[in-house]
This record gives C-alpha cells, structure tokens and sequence, in this order.
C-alpha cells in the first residue's frame, strides 16, 4: 500500500464528521484505544493540521504499523470512502 500526498490532501478536506467517521473505523481496524482515540477525535481541525505535516513515508509508516491484515482492512475502509491508493 503506498499513500502519496493527494491522498493524504483527499482525507484531509473531507468535512469533519466524515472525517471523524473514517478516522474512528481506522483506528478501530488498527486496534487503537477508544478511550485515546475519542480524545483525539474531540478536536479534528487540530487533528487535520497535524496530519497535514506529515509526510507521505510517515503517513505510510503510521498504516504499515497496524500490521499486515489490518493495513489490507484499513485500505478497503479508504477505497470505500472513495480514497483511492492505487490497489
């Protein structure tokens, strides 16, 4: 899986509750706390800017962490949310 910058620029200009949406199911698919998560999701402009300097190795890093079975579910969860990333 490789996500490049517009990608990333396409996750990021989702509105905020979709947004909210997807980073909930990621963080789900990628076995995150709940608790650690709702309180990064309570501020998602802040949470958007963050990921906004992150660069497209990073980004890639960050899915690839979660393991190969949970990056393949995580990209289904951003192929259905119309990210495509090339698979």
């Amino acid at each position: 899986m490789e996500i490049d910058r517009k990608q990333l620029e396409k996750i990021l200009s989702m509105d905020n509750e979709s947004f909210v949406s997807l980073a909930r199911s990621i963080a789900s698919a990628a076995g995150a706390s709940k608790l650690k998560t709702e309180v990064m999701l309570s501020n998602p402009d802040m949470l958007k800017r963050r990921l906004a300097t992150i660069t497209s190795e990073e980004a890639q890093q960050l899915v690839d962490a979660a393991g190969k079975e949970k990056s393949e579910e995580i990209i289904k969860m951003l192929k259905d949310r119309g990210v495509d990333i090339g698979r």
